[in-house]
């Protein structure tokens, strides 16, 4: 049984300590990051390992308030579990996203290897979608953070699985 947990949703200011603090209470934490951007900004996600198993069945069971915001923890999948997919469909793209905006924008959750906004073959205009493929094929913590904010409008994520 994995150990391992995602913490998405967190508050910008939460630090290591104070979310090792908060998550003591369901059992011996081994290790606990917070995922900062290059500047060290934290990207409000992390990962937590517990001592043993049954601490990750005992938080999945409640909500949890931290530094005034739910938080969602989730059980980190084990790599080998995923269908190795790193691409994701971004749905409800401003008719102002680009590609390389996409791309750029992207690049905070990791190394993107392509970033394509499908367009009408006609027009030439956004479709209002794309497909971002990163090269980590752990997608999660992205989907972990819920809506992203492009060009001033809500997109939605999801992994892309193709057969």
């Amino acid at each position: 049984l994995s150990r391992k947990m995602f913490i998405g949703g967190l508050n910008w200011d939460t630090t290591d300590e104070g979310l090792r603090d908060y998550f003591t209470q369901f059992g011996k934490v081994d290790a606990c990051t917070i995922m900062r951007d290059p500047s060290g900004r934290s990207r409000c996600f992390a990962f937590l390992t517990f001592e043993d198993p049954a601490s990750v069945n005992a938080v999945m069971v409640r909500e949890h308030h931290l530094d005034g915001k739910i938080i969602d923890p989730k059980r980190a999948i084990p790599r080998q579990e995923h269908s190795r997919s790193q691409k994701l469909f971004i749905g409800g793209l401003a008719p102002t996203v680009t590609s390389e905006s996409m791309r750029e924008f992207f690049a905070q959750f990791g190394k993107v290897v392509d970033s394509t906004v499908m367009q009408d073959r006609e027009t030439g205009r956004s479709k209002g979608f794309g497909f971002v493929t990163f090269e980590d094929t752990n997608v999660d913590p992205i989907l972990g953070f819920g809506l992203l904010e492009i060009d001033g409008k809500m997109v939605c994520q999801f992994v892309w699985r193709h057969n």
